[in-house]
């Protein structure tokens, strides 16, 4: 029980830390000359490593590390949360889908659109899709058990839907329906995150609050 509870710890703190992603894309762009727009400039374009006359991100290391960062610490809190579905095909669907997601994340940040856009969509395109499936299986698996997160999950992966519908219609300018689609993910993964350490912290100190009375 001790050992499941260390697990949760960090699984927490890893999808917590998921918040840092908003702020290395401001900070990222606060430092472009042209100036970035968070409505007509794509996410991708943070992270270019070289500059044109309509692009150029001074601090592309501070994105596309922040890439990498955020799909490590997706893949480390599926890993270490997957004890909250029971064992079977269910673990194994979401846990497999988290991991190409993490990937996808990752390789995102290792390949910047202007380096090779071929392959840089082919790091971007798994991600683009797996999460919103991954977000609709937790909310579909997770009714039973954890209805709180199971509706969270089910709000954030509507979001994304909405976004990738958007997107793909062009019905909003690019880098708000981009974010629409990709946002909702981290945001699930920080405010869970936030919410479990705050739940075990509260149980913690319970016993001790109780001692005081």
């Amino acid at each position: 029980m001790q050992s499941r509870s260390v697990r949760h710890a960090a699984a927490a703190v890893a999808w917590s830390l998921a918040f840092v992603y908003i702020a290395a894309e401001i900070v990222t762009a606060l430092a472009w000359s042209t100036p970035y727009s968070f409505q007509y400039d794509t996410i991708s374009d943070l992270g270019v490593t070289a500059c044109t006359v309509d692009l150029c991100s001074p601090r592309h290391l501070v994105m596309n590390a922040t890439f990498v960062a955020l799909g490590l610490l997706t893949i480390v809190g599926a890993v270490l949360f997957r004890e909250t579905l029971t064992n079977g095909y269910r673990r194994k669907w979401i846990l497999s889908l988290a991991v190409l997601v993490g990937l996808s994340t990752a390789a995102t940040g290792l390949m910047p659109s202007n380096d090779n856009f071929v392959l840089h969509m082919l790091a971007v395109v798994p991600g683009f899709v797996s999460r919103h499936i991954v977000l609709i299986l937790l909310a579909v698996w997770l009714w039973q058990q954890r209805r709180v997160i199971a509706v969270w999950s089910a709000t954030c992966a509507l979001s994304g839907v909405v976004g990738a519908v958007l997107f793909l219609g062009s019905a909003v300018r690019i880098g708000i329906s981009e974010r629409l689609v990709l946002y909702p993910l981290p945001a699930f993964m920080a405010v869970t995150g936030v919410a479990v350490l705050a739940t075990m912290i509260s149980r913690r100190f319970r016993p001790m609050r109780a001692r005081v009375r």
